[in-house]
């Protein structure tokens, strides 16, 4: 009851502030409206863009034209996503799925990172990379604090396994926390933590992070498009489009060209490190292994549980 109070508190002030902009996008039955960046360091929202824009751009010919807007309210995901059910406000959101989501929700269940969101390397500060060094075991880590946000699926799955997870609402928070040692490394995926790391030390030059990616963590985990049940045929569209995309290749060579997501490739390189292999046991039924072609493999030296 709380957290609805508080996103209709927020969309009355999102209204009063921003009134004539929602009236021309409703008039409009082609503009797809989108979540704002987390925060200035959120470096992967331009990449979730461009893939947003090329899906609609490879439906075009059934659906037609559309543009992307973006609500200028930022909320964490566990309220973002109720504004789906909102008419008007907010079209598409890009989560990891949870069994809830999926119920609440329409997902195109096209993984937008091909599964590269599950492998994660690690933010900490630059102290303690000696430390980091040592360790051998996923034992050894788990005795360590990891920052997450309160309400990504990630810091269930850490958690589950036996993980010490410190978690903040605010994204912005989370280096914070690192920084004021209140949790010891940030995981985040290597298709957006270098992104991240840049923009974050070229803000905090006095206080610089570092990448820690010798030792990756990695558990199961699509990145997909939401929409509302309502809105059946944008999730349809965006479907088919990114479907097609991952077929003709254009989805790889965006990540491959991509400022945000090109650091991975070539996948080789990941060779050399060791992954520490976090099952996810909520990992859930809807998700499309069959599909090969969606899923890029990363092989690691060793794989520990």
């Amino acid at each position: 009851m709380k957290m609805m109070s508080f996103i209709y508190g927020a969309l009355s002030v999102f209204l009063l502030c921003f009134t004539v902009p929602i009236v021309q996008a409703i008039e409009s039955p082609y503009v797809v409206r989108m979540t704002p960046k987390q925060s200035a360091a959120d470096a992967s929202h331009s990449y979730l863009v461009d893939v947003l824009t090329a899906a609609l751009k490879e439906t075009e010919d059934v659906y037609g034209p559309a543009v992307v807007e973006f609500m200028p309210l930022a909320l964490n995901q566990g309220l973002i996503l109720h504004l789906l059910d909102i008419g008007g406000i907010l079209d598409v959101v890009a989560s990891a799925p949870t069994s809830e989501r999926e119920t609440l929700f329409r997902s195109a269940r096209v993984p937008i990172m091909m599964g590269l969101l599950g492998y994660r390397m690690m933010l900490i500060r630059p102290e303690d990379e000696a430390l980091f060094n040592t360790i051998k075991t996923p034992d050894e880590l788990k005795k360590l604090r990891a920052c997450q946000a309160t309400h990504w699926p990630d810091a269930d799955i850490l958690e589950r396994q036996g993980y010490n997870v410190v978690r903040s609402d605010a994204f912005d928070n989370l280096f914070t926390l690192l920084q004021n040692k209140e949790c010891d490394y940030f995981p985040r995926a290597i298709t957006e933590g270098y992104g991240e790391l840049k923009t974050y030390n070229s803000q905090h030059p006095d206080t610089p992070l570092l990448a820690f990616d010798t030792i990756l963590l990695h558990y199961f985990v699509p990145f997909y498009f939401f929409t509302s049940h309502r809105d059946f045929e944008l999730a349809a569209r965006l479907e088919i489009g990114l479907d097609s995309m991952v077929n003709d290749g254009s989805l790889i060579k965006m990540m491959k060209e991509h400022e945000v997501t090109k650091v991975v490739f070539p996948l080789s390189k990941w060779r050399s490190k060791t992954i520490f292999f976090v099952p996810n046991n909520e990992r859930l039924k809807s998700t499309p292994l069959y599909k090969k072609q969606y899923w890029l493999p990363i092989e690691g030296k060793e794989r520990l549980q």
